[in-house]
């Protein structure tokens, strides 16, 4: 018997996918209605009240400190108001990114943003809710232009998910910068270092609310709000909205003449998106020490401005590295480029380019401005991935990159490595790896060694490849 459901899934996963203009929110209706749509704004909430226990519940950074500090009592109390100094000032929006699929897809809405039937549950009042549909450009100007007092910082990007994290991982903060520029200086400028791991990481369970966030920083405990009018585009109703909902929602919609509204209707496991009544009808359903003091005076302000002029160098370094190798960096990108194509003539395969540090071992990568170890200027790379298709159980991967280090020497690293799909946890193995340290001057001769050894490597791969993914390899050319 032919299995319908096991088609469409094996469809949609495989069917390519388009990221939208769109982002979408779901709120109850009284929220939508006389809070949102009424007042033209919407609201960041404390990040304290987010539902992971990822974010609501404290990350602890590492504590670092020279001998000088081992007198002062970095314990628990540290901790807990380092994390308390970022969490009460953090306020968050969260939102839905929407995935477009061909028309030609049986299920072409699977992934459209209003089409979370768990947001819906969650967030969404049971279906009864409503679901605001933004484009994301004008929302993303409109927050980060809103004048809000105070403002210290501003992000926004797509919420990333793992099933296991480290959190900031060993590089936390210095015992010893906290007694010199504050711990309320040190707490914002340790947010905005590590705002990615801080505010855009979940677990993977909520990996389904493909999520992306605005988060801003202030001085203030209370939450904020800023003007989406012009960002506004769309209104979907729940399944279950309420008629008696729909006067009030027609009134406050009179202040957006362009924005359209959509009834979402649900049948035999299936979530239908149908127009609605027009606006303005109303006749249808739609004490410690360390914490005490410091050493340098000032405001928050003039403290944290002090904090960043430590790590304004190592930008400005990072500046000129870059220009010192732009040169060697476009013949590495062209080589990989290169390499990449030499191989689409292999049967099942599919190949993508991407800007990657994949070639630079892990205790080698360049360490956050001030953290003590090698001084790493620069680094970045490319990488050419050959997945075997239709399944991408089997993976060969050709990189290379480069690192600007100090005396201007450059560090050139070049790897060639395959992954397998096993029961019981993918198997890797490096085929090739060599790294080379120079001078400037001699980086195109190394730069050359590492291409050819990456272009030879990749050939005598083949075979081994091919019989892994149960292929006859043909020779070589």
């Amino acid at each position: 018997m032919f299995d319908h459901e096991a088609y469409l899934e094996a469809e949609l996963l495989n069917a390519p996918r388009q990221l939208s203009n769109h982002l979408f929110h779901y709120t109850n209706a009284e929220a939508a209605i006389f809070g949102i749509l009424r007042s033209g704004t919407l609201r960041l909430s404390p990040f304290e009240s987010t539902n992971d226990l990822w974010e609501s519940r404290p990350l602890y950074p590492s504590l670092t400190l020279h001998a000088d500090d081992r007198r002062l009592d970095a314990g628990m109390e540290v901790w807990n108001e380092l994390d308390r100094s970022i969490r009460i000032h953090a306020k968050v929006a969260c939102l839905t990114q929407d995935w477009e699929l061909p028309r030609s897809v049986l299920n072409p809405d699977a992934l459209r943003g209003w089409n979370h039937l768990s947001i819906w549950a969650h967030y969404g009042a049971r279906h009864s809710g409503v679901c605001l549909q933004f484009d994301r450009n004008r929302l993303i100007e409109a927050f980060t232009t809103a004048l809000v007092p105070g403002a210290l910082l501003r992000f926004h990007g797509p919420v990333v998910y793992r099933s296991a994290s480290v959190g900031a991982g060993l590089d936390g903060v210095n015992v010893g910068q906290i007694r010199e520029f504050g711990l309320d200086a040190v707490a914002i400028n340790y947010a905005e270092t590590h705002h990615d791991q801080i505010f855009f990481r979940k677990h993977a369970d909520w990996s389904n609310e493909s999520e992306y966030r605005l988060v801003l920083i202030d001085q203030s405990v209370l939450p904020i709000e800023f003007s989406i009018r012009e960002a506004l585009t769309g209104v979907f109703l729940g399944d279950a909205f309420p008629s008696s909902r729909l006067p009030a929602l027609s009134a406050t919609l009179k202040a957006y003449p362009s924005v359209k509204v959509f009834h979402l209707r649900y049948h035999n496991r299936h979530l239908g998106c149908f127009p609605s009544i027009a606006p303005g009808t109303t006749d249808a359903a739609v004490t410690n020490s360390l914490l005490a003091s410091h050493n340098r005076s000032g405001t928050l302000d003039e403290r944290r401005t002090a904090l960043k002029d430590s790590v304004r160098t190592a930008s400005q370094q990072r500046e000129r590295a870059a220009a010192l190798c732009s040169t060697h960096l476009d013949t590495l990108k062209k080589a990989v480029e290169k390499a990449g194509a030499s191989v689409l003539s292999w049967p099942k395969v599919e190949v993508e380019v991407h800007k990657n540090t994949a070639a630079i071992p892990d205790n080698q990568r360049s360490r956050a401005p001030g953290v003590p170890g090698e001084q790493i200027y620069f680094e970045s790379g490319y990488m050419c991935v050959i997945e075997n298709v239709p399944k991408h159980t089997h993976t060969l991967v050709a990189a290379i990159a480069m690192q600007v280090l100090n005396g201007d020497h450059i560090r050139i690293h070049g790897v060639v490595k395959t992954e397998h799909w096993k029961p019981n946890g993918n198997e890797h193995v490096e085929q090739w790896r060599e790294t080379y340290e120079v001078p400037l001057t001699e980086t195109a001769t190394a730069l050359g060694s590492i291409i050819t050894k990456i272009h030879d490597t990749l050939k005598a791969s083949r075979s081994d490849f091919d019989k892994k993914r149960g292929l006859q390899s043909k020779t070589s050319t």
